[in-house]
């Protein structure tokens, strides 16, 4: 004779199901954060390296414009340092970052490539989750030793080598 579940081991079992998704779901946030954490570094660090590029090749001073909207940003490399004048060679869009917040050490949000070796301006990019601040990476930029590298200057490295 066939028998189904008593309403004390279902209602058991959806707490116990209800306590897991009560403790997993913000596991899932952090991992998302991390991820694209992760990919912004790689895309930043590969966006500022074709500027340099850029600029060496079309031997002309170049600008990285960082303009934001509401809570996105982008970052487009141009050949004036006006926004409003020059062409978009290239753009990064912060869309599929949303969640992480980008800031930047740059004066008037730009960074400057020079025409001959394309040594960009010296600062940096820091970018971490808004709702967790102390997980951190920044991109910095090096003037004399045209050096562009990604480090971690908290404690949570993500895989980079402390700053």
């Amino acid at each position: 004779m066939p028998r189904g579940f008593t309403l004390l081991e279902s209602v058991v079992t959806l707490s116990v199901m209800s306590l897991l998704l009560v403790w997993a779901v913000p596991n899932f946030s952090s991992v998302s954060d991390t991820t694209k954490m992760m990919r912004l570094a790689k895309e930043l660090n590969g966006f500022v390296l074709m500027a340099k590029s850029q600029a060496i090749l079309r031997r002309q001073p170049l600008w990285i414009l960082l303009t934001r909207s509401g809570d996105s940003w982008t970052l487009n490399l141009t050949d004036s340092e006006d926004e409003d004048n020059g062409l978009v060679l290239m753009r990064l869009s912060g869309e599929p970052f949303t969640g992480i917040e980008l800031a930047t050490t740059y004066s008037s949000n730009q960074i400057s490539f020079d025409a001959t070796h394309g040594r960009p301006k010296s600062g940096r990019f820091t970018f971490y989750p808004k709702l967790s601040s102390e997980t951190v990476l920044e991109l910095r930029t090096h003037f004399r030793s045209a050096i562009v590298r990604v480090c971690a200057p908290s404690g949570i490295t993500l895989g980079y080598q402390p700053c």
